[in-house]
Order: C-alpha cells, then sequence, then structure tokens
C-alpha cells in the first residue's frame, strides 16, 4: 500500500535529529503590545512569536492575532496560549505531530529554562526536498476544494472565514478565475492602522479598512501545479518562491491547495494495528494519545470483523486553541480506504477528545456494516440464493 511505501521512505526523515534544523526565534513579553509584536513578526518574517513563562512556553500566531479588536491599544498576553515545546535531541516527527495538532508553522526549541531557537515547517521542507520523492504525486496529500472568496467581498469577510474555519490561505476570484491568494499575514498588515494616523483615529481606521475589498490584496507568485505533479517539484517551487502554498489546478480549473500542513502529513505515526494506522498531530498529552491510538485500534478491529476489505486508515488530530490559556475544540478526521470505494472521510469536533472519537468510530460502524450487508446480498443474487428481508 502506498502510505506504508510513503512511511518505511521518510524514516530516515522522521528520525532525523532537529539540532542542524533550529533558527532563531522571535521572542515577545506578555506586557507587549499588539502593534509591537506585529512589528516583530515583520521584521522577523516569522509566523509564530513565543514567550517563556517558567518552564513553560506560551505562543501566538498571525492567524489567532486578526481576532484582536483594538491592535495599538490591546496587550498580547490574552492572545498567548501554552504549546509544547522540544529539546535539541527530538526528532523531527515530534516537531511534525506538533505543528499538525496546533495548527502552527513553528515550534520552540528549549534548553536550560531558555528559548534557544525554533524549528520551522519550512526547514522541515528543505530536509524532505534532498531525498527522491518524485514518485509521491500531488493528489496523495493535496486538500480538495479550498474555499475561495471573491476580489469583491469585503477584507472583514475574509477576517471572518480565516478566523472561523482556522484558515491562513484563501485563492481570489477575479473575473472567474484566480487572480491572487490573500494569507492571513497579507490580511495583519492590510488591516494594520498607521502610526501616523494618531491614536484617536486608529480603532476607526481599522474598521474602515475592514469594510474595503479584497481588491488587489495578496501574492500572485503563488506556485501551481497538476494532481500528477511530484512533491520534490512542489516543495522546490515553495521553496524558490518563500510561499506557504502551492495551488492544484486542472484545466485552469482550481481542483485543491497544498500547505506546509499537508506536506508535513506524510510524516504521520504509524501504529501497530491489524489494520495500518497512521496519525497525524498526535498530541503531547500522553493520555490523549494512548486514547486516540487505542480508541481507533479497538474501532479498526471491530470494523474488520464486519468489513474485511479495509487496507488503512489515516487520522488528522488539530486543537483550536483561543488565547487566556483555555482549550480549544478538537478536530478530528479519519480517512478508511478500501479495494472497492473511494475512500470514507469522517469528521467530528468537539471538545472532549473521549466523545469526539466515540462519535467517529459509531459512524464508521454503522456506515461499514451497511456496506457488508449491501455487498452480502449482491454476493447471493450472484449465486441465485434467496434473500432474506432486512
Amino acid at each position: 500500500m502506498i502510505t506504508d511505501t510513503i512511511h518505511d521512505h521518510l524514516k530516515d526523515v522522521q528520525s532525523t535529529k532537529i539540532k542542524p534544523l533550529i533558527s532563531k526565534a522571535t521572542v515577545v513579553a506578555t506586557s507587549d503590545t499588539l502593534s509591537s509584536v506585529i512589528s516583530k513578526i515583520s521584521k522577523s518574517d516569522a509566523y509564530d512569536v513565543f514567550c517563556l513563562n517558567g518552564k513553560s512556553v506560551s505562543s501566538t500566531n498571525i492567524r489567532t492575532l486578526l481576532n484582536a479588536k483594538n491592535i495599538t491599544t490591546m496587550s498580547v498576553e490574552p492572545f498567548l496560549y501554552p504549546i509544547p515545546h522540544v529539546t535539541v535531541d527530538d526528532t523531527v516527527q515530534k516537531v511534525a505531530n506538533i505543528i499538525a495538532h496546533y495548527r502552527i508553522r513553528e515550534v520552540a526549541v528549549v534548553q536550560k529554562n531558555e528559548i534557544i531557537g525554533v524549528v520551522t515547517a519550512k526547514s522541515i521542507l528543505r530536509l524532505l526536498s534532498s531525498k527522491d520523492n518524485r514518485w509521491i504525486k500531488a493528489n496523495l496529500i493535496y486538500t480538495q476544494n479550498p474555499i475561495t472568496v471573491s476580489s469583491e467581498e469585503s477584507l472583514g469577510n475574509a477576517r471572518r472565514i480565516m478566523t472561523q474555519k482556522k484558515l491562513d490561505h484563501l485563492p481570489v476570484i477575479k473575473q472567474g478565475k484566480i487572480r491572487q491568494v490573500l494569507t492571513s499575514a497579507h490580511l495583519l498588515h492590510s488591516i494594520l492602522p498607521e502610526e501616523s494616523q494618531g491614536r484617536k483615529s486608529m480603532g476607526s481606521r481599522t474598521i474602515h479598512k475592514l469594510e474595503s475589498n479584497i481588491g488587489n490584496i495578496g501574492s500572485t507568485r503563488i506556485p501551481q501545479c497538476t494532481p500528477n505533479d511530484n512533491l520534490n517539484t512542489i516543495v522546490t517551487s515553495m521553496l524558490k518562491t518563500d510561499t506557504s502554498c502551492c495551488l492544484v489546478n486542472l484545466w485552469e480549473n482550481l481542483h485543491g491547495i497544498i500547505t506546509f500542513r499537508d506536506i508535513l502529513s506524510l510524516l504521520a505515526s504509524k501504529i501497530d494495528a491489524p489494520i495500518p494506522l497512521y496519525i497525524i498531530g498526535l498530541p503531547e498529552d500522553q493520555k490523549n494519545a494512548n486514547l486516540i491510538s487505542k480508541k481507533f485500534e479497538n474501532t479498526l478491529k471491530r470494523l474488520q470483523n464486519v468489513y474485511s476489505e479495509i487496507q488503512e486508515a489515516r487520522v488528522s488530530v488539530k486543537q483550536q486553541r483561543s488565547g487566556n490559556k483555555k482549550e480549544g475544540k478538537y478536530h478530528v478526521s479519519i480517512m478508511i480506504t478500501t479495494s472497492h470505494h473511494a475512500p470514507l472521510i469522517y469528521n467530528s469536533v468537539g471538545f472532549d477528545l473521549g466523545q469526539v472519537l466515540e462519535e467517529l468510530s459509531q459512524k464508521l460502524l454503522k456506515t461499514l456494516s451497511k456496506r457488508a450487508k449491501r455487498r452480502s446480498k449482491t454476493s447471493i443474487r450472484k449465486i441465485g440464493l434467496p434473500i432474506s428481508p432486512s
């Protein structure tokens, strides 16, 4: 199976120690204003910023800061939330799991109670590009049917979509074609008040900007590919253009988008189970990690009893954080690959991870039990035996 092959192919990347990948971190203080934090983000070309509180690390990022109502006077502290960090002895796979689970792009590296740097998604892409990945195609990793916006829509609507859907990229349509991609960074800087306006007018200035149309705001340098283009080509084009996404087109129609997170999903953890089970975004919390692994191991065993043609399962776990040190909702999706049908994909969201996993498990059991029953009836028809009533 292709996932098994990819997993074996990338084992050396997964087990690579992160020390050679460490770069400079953007560090802030809890007393910093949002405007000063955004200035630091701009100067360092960062996405995430970090703050060390005792032995724990707190963080925020560009997409989270889009929620701010008053950028000029607010402190960054309400937007900081605790997040796992790594040490120089940790591996690339651990970083990839944290990035996927918390929907970030950088993970802080701590040594002797000090943030000594970060490992970025981009640095992992560079590591991946050193391998021969030409047999891994875009159609294995891209996110289908991405949300788009019209150039005539307001910046305020774009902000609402990004913050509610937890997106950083919105392809912009003008005259029926994709003209550019609006990112969370473009949006944040486009609504940021100019300091020359004076403090009293800054709030109204931000509101006015949010009412403005998207227009030409965004990047036109986004790389593009087809579903059959290979991973090396895609990663090279993203690194060359210094962009965080690639559009997937077919016959000039947008079919999907590839982001850092989509590529890092190739580094999913493999769980020993009767059916191959891969999990990307495995929580650092060992209790929750064990809960996910055990729940889906048991679910797959039950599924195998009712539907024997399952080839593999892929689980993605993401957690939304909302600042103020509050835990956010868990977004869990599972994709079941069988030998006869298109993959089955189910999603569930909730604050209680156990309930989310149970809901997904029940959906899968119900669906595949019905499918197995239909297949059984079809087989009976073929051999001319009577079918008992349901």
